[in-house]
């Protein structure tokens, strides 16, 4: 059974990895949105609906990119960096304009120390235009606060607060800063 395609994106801070992430859904497949339900909740770290959506043979291109995002979602919720970015890849892969897929992956590369990679998915997420750019800048500023470099930190986190006055998790982190 083909579905419809509307794509709805959910932000998601979570507590645990301090980076902000986004998941991606479609509506109408029952297992994708079951998928893009448990990428939404911060406490999920199951795959099992993700798996059970991507082995159908019926699945749209356009359903499928979105899962792999959901499922790179929950991997590196789950600390399996490496897999996730295996989905991210695949991702991107059918679509290099996602930039939800750059700026999960970039949460890949940044839950496993590879601040570079991380910084550079970050940019391309702001570069395609994505929906919260507050979030690819809060990652920014974690990859400079990670990397001991408090100005280009404060900064980025100001640029998140400029595009999202309300993010207080942007705020708290330029309060401990200054």
């Amino acid at each position: 059974m083909r579905s419809t395609l509307v794509s709805i994106l959910s932000f998601t801070v979570f507590i645990q990895t301090a980076s902000a992430q986004m998941s991606v859904t479609t509506v109408g497949a029952t297992e994708a949105m079951a998928c893009y339900q448990d990428a939404s909740n911060q406490f999920s770290s199951d795959t099992a609906n993700c798996d059970a959506a991507l082995e159908r043979r019926d699945m749209t291109r356009a359903d499928r990119k979105k899962t792999l995002v959901n499922r790179g979602v929950i991997l590196n919720r789950a600390g399996q960096y490496q897999r996730a970015r295996l989905d991210l890849d695949a991702a991107i892969a059918l679509d290099e304009t996602l930039a939800e897929a750059f700026l999960n992956r970039g949460n890949s590369y940044y839950l496993g120390l590879d601040y570079d990679n991380a910084l550079s998915d970050y940019e391309r997420a702001l570069a395609l235009s994505i929906n919260k750019p507050w979030a690819a800048w809060y990652n920014i500023g974690l990859v400079y606060e990670a990397t001991k470099k408090p100005a280009k930190a404060i900064e980025a986190y100001q640029n998140a607060l400029d595009v999202n006055p309300n993010f207080t998790q942007a705020q708290k982190k330029l309060e401990k800063l200054r």
